[in-house]
């Protein structure tokens, strides 16, 4: 397929350039090393060094910033690579339009996204619109036109870019708009889907047709709620995948990440001390959870491997009904919450409350500590993994015929 040409934004579109400059510089071997969401927040040239990663990120800002075009962000690049001595894979023409187009469609349909969240009151009704010439694919062409609420599941896979060089993009409609344009809202399309094999066969992801590979996620909802939309993808995928995606997509530099915005979290919402209906993502149900979880109970159907906790639990983790009890959890147990979750002794099915135990290693009060996690909770219109709870048991209280062991071992 012909590399096509992406018309450069003749004006400031502030919203595309703050979701470009907020993406961390990451060296990676691959581009799809990285798990689609995660590339919301994370900016990386599959194959280059974090040196010409860092300088290719700049280039691009400047280009978005300036309504550079893409003859001149080609210059930017050649003094990037001579500077650096980088060799790359694919001629200049080719690999230099990828990039540019890629990430400006990107940074532009992630800033739109924004916009549409915003106006939804007013215009919920989005009209996926396709280049109609011959680069266009054809399961592109075929949406071309359709009409969905800005909340129809569709757009959480198929909100453009669908892939490298997809120049789709949406229009916003009000009822009212609609009407007086002769449309009217669309039936919500079946979603068929495929495996994405590597070169030895091996199945790696699962996306739907006419969708490439790594771009089966919404740019917009990647960048705004980036672990949410992390937690969906992995929930999606089949689950002798997710361990794998886990592993490769949230990094230790990640995880620290987490476990600092918990700390400030904790502490600024126990200062506050007034539930505001907001939570704090503290990671990811860890490895092995949700196969053991499937199998003993195949009715159980997670919608999210997301972990947050709500400002109005955080407020009372240390309530007062707990701390002179063997119940209450150490202050500095509760900071490393984060941590604790993905370094677990066990964990069990609640069959009573319908929430998942997870049993930390290490011990106090002569106790073992257990989080409790309520599934598919919403936050922000979508699902999330709610702490509910922290306290202490008794090891032999947790062998009874309510808690089924799901991973790990309680002995």
């Amino acid at each position: 397929m012909a590399t096509p040409s992406v018309n450069p934004f003749g004006v400031k579109a502030d919203q595309a350039i703050a979701n470009l400059r907020g993406k961390v510089p990451v060296a990676t071997e691959r581009w799809n090393d990285l798990l689609g969401p995660v590339h919301g927040k994370q900016f990386t040239v599959a194959g280059a060094p974090l040196d010409v990663v860092r300088d290719i990120h700049t280039s691009l800002l400047k280009a978005l910033d300036d309504g550079q075009t893409l003859s001149q962000f080609r210059r930017d690049f050649d003094d990037t690579v001579q500077r650096n001595g980088w060799t790359y894979k694919g001629k200049r023409g080719w690999r230099t339009a990828l990039i540019f187009n890629t990430n400006m469609q990107s940074a532009y349909m992630a800033g739109r996204w924004q916009q549409i969240e915003s106006n939804k009151d007013r215009r919920p009704y989005l009209e996926y619109r396709a280049v109609k010439d011959e680069n266009t694919r054809p399961e592109h062409l075929a949406w071309d036109g359709l009409i969905l609420h800005v909340d129809d599941p569709f757009w959480k896979t198929h909100y453009p870019p669908n892939g490298w060089n997809c120049r789709c993009t949406v229009r916003s409609y009000s009822l009212a708009e609609l009407e007086a344009a002769g449309k009217k809202p669309s039936k919500s399309p079946v979603i068929k889907k495929r495996d994405v094999k590597d070169k030895d066969g091996e199945v790696t992801d699962v996306v739907p047709i006419g969708v490439d590979a790594g771009w089966d996620h919404n740019v917009g909802e990647s960048w705004l709620s980036p672990e949410l939309a992390l937690g969906q993808k992995l929930a999606t995928m089949p689950m002798e995948l997710q361990g794998t995606a886990v592993r490769q997509s949230i990094n230790a530099d990640y995880r620290q990440v987490l476990s600092q915005r918990w700390h400030s979290w904790y502490k600024s919402t126990r200062k506050d001390g007034k539930p505001r209906g907001v939570a704090q993502i503290i990671g990811y149900l860890p490895d092995g959870v949700t196969m053991g979880l499937a199998k003993a109970f195949p009715d159980v159907q997670l919608k999210s491997l997301t972990i947050g906790v709500f400002d109005s639990k955080t407020i009372h983790l240390e309530g007062a009904h707990k701390t002179a009890s063997a119940q209450a959890w150490p202050s500095d147990w509760i900071a490393r919450l984060p941590e604790l979750m993905g370094d677990y002794r066990a964990v069990l099915w609640d069959t009573k409350n319908k929430t998942l135990i997870v049993i930390p290693k290490g011990s106090f009060n002569k106790r073992v500590p257990k989080v409790a996690l309520r599934p598919n909770q919403k936050y922000r219109g979508e699902a999330v993994v709610s702490v509910v709870s922290l306290g202490t048991a008794e090891l032999p209280n947790l062998k009874q015929a309510q808690f089924t062991l799901v991973a790990g071992k309680l002995d």
